[in-house]
């Protein structure tokens, strides 16, 4: 009964560690992968629209998007962004098809509009945000792809990407990886 019970548990542990860290902080939706970090205040979005597919085919750029359940802050500055994103400007206003034109949020979310950016591999965006109690672990992320022209392509994205994996997480992978070693060397011996 206690091989059992030990075993179970380190096979509950393995998983547990491997299932979060497979969340890895990215979203994959029809071949374009968005991944998000932070430091402190902080927020990374990665892009990488390389490899598009279904609807998204056929997007050859990016006019607008918007970041979500952020908590509460009081200023966001877009530190870094891809050409002419730069210059895009800021709204609370909800994103919908046609761009930061919907309900506002103000303090709890935010939405970058303005001259089209191309889409390319790794294209970075970095948002630092001031005052209140940001929470940049799970962002909710919605974009506009636009094709050739004024024509959007595909269907506006709105999902969550998934929070990056705490230390503790590889620690319990790695306890659980140990164990089964153990328990593996174990039975060895007693056969």
């Amino acid at each position: 009964m206690k091989t059992l019970l030990c075993k179970a548990t380190a096979a509950l542990a393995l998983f547990a560690g491997v299932a979060a860290s497979s969340q890895a902080g990215s979203l994959t939706y029809q071949g374009v992968t968005f991944t998000s970090t932070w430091s402190g205040n902080l927020l990374t979005l990665e892009i990488d629209a390389a490899n598009r597919s279904g609807d998204w085919l056929e997007a050859s750029s990016i006019g607008a998007l918007q970041l979500k359940d952020l908590g509460s802050f009081s200023d966001v500055t877009l530190v870094s962004a891809p050409g002419l994103a730069t210059d895009w400007t800021l709204s609370s206003n909800e994103l919908n098809a046609n761009g930061c034109a919907g309900g506002a949020h103000a303090g709890r979310s935010l939405c970058f509009s303005g001259e089209r950016v191309a889409l390319a591999d790794n294209m970075v965006f970095q948002f630092s945000f001031s005052g209140g109690a940001p929470d940049l672990e799970a962002p909710h992320l919605k974009v506009n792809f636009f094709g050739e022209g004024d024509r959007k392509v595909g269907s506006l994205l709105s999902q969550a990407i998934a929070p990056v994996p705490e230390p503790q997480t590889y620690a319990m992978m790695l306890g659980g990886l140990g164990l089964v070693g153990w328990m593996a060397r174990r039975k060895r011996k007693q056969a």
